[in-house]
């Protein structure tokens, strides 16, 4: 991808999350998911394009008719509650991914000190991850998401409606 294809990616995130947080404050339980919700894909998913967007898994089913869920975990390479969750979520991946759990990560601050490549390397995370960075260091998904904290847990049902969003660690031990 070209950088002047990854600013115009960021350019238009950039529009859109202005827009957004305008018109509709952060995103929390109950609101919908806009349309453009998409980000460039780091690791782990191979398909026709260079970005993923949520829109895809609207309505969508697998192979068995059951309507996915998504959860998206937004994280940062150098906090240690977000190094800790990463195996809980890819064990809980692993357990619900044929009854319709999707995992999509995303991440920012990358190289501190992960690469978000390194990342899924290093937990052995086999979910798409997202590249949730402007190249400022400051992060896009991050600040649509309503609470302070991260990481960050949403999950989306199969209308793209937000039925759960935490700020903080899921991973049971910390609870």
């Amino acid at each position: 991808m070209s950088k002047d294809s990854i600013r115009k990616l960021i350019i238009r995130f950039l529009i859109s999350l202005v827009a957004t947080t305008i018109c509709f404050g952060q995103m929390q339980v109950g609101d919908t998911i806009p349309e453009w919700m998409g980000l460039e894909i780091c690791s782990n998913y191979e398909l026709e394009g260079d970005s993923l967007y949520l829109h895809d898994f609207n309505g969508a089913t697998n192979e068995l008719g059951q309507h996915y869920i998504i959860w998206i975990t937004i994280v940062t390479s150098w906090w240690p509650y977000c190094q800790t969750e990463a195996p809980f979520t890819e064990e809980l991946y692993q357990t619900y991914k044929d009854s319709g759990l999707v995992v999509i990560g995303a991440g920012s601050q990358w190289d501190e000190p992960y690469s978000c490549e390194g990342w899924v390397e290093n937990f052995g995370l086999s979910y798409p991850y997202l590249n949730d960075d402007n190249g400022d260091g400051q992060a896009l998904w991050n600040g649509l998401f309503y609470g302070d904290g991260i990481p960050k847990n949403i999950l989306i049902d199969q209308n793209m409606e937000i039925i759960y969003a935490n700020a903080g660690t899921v991973w049971p031990s910390v609870w």
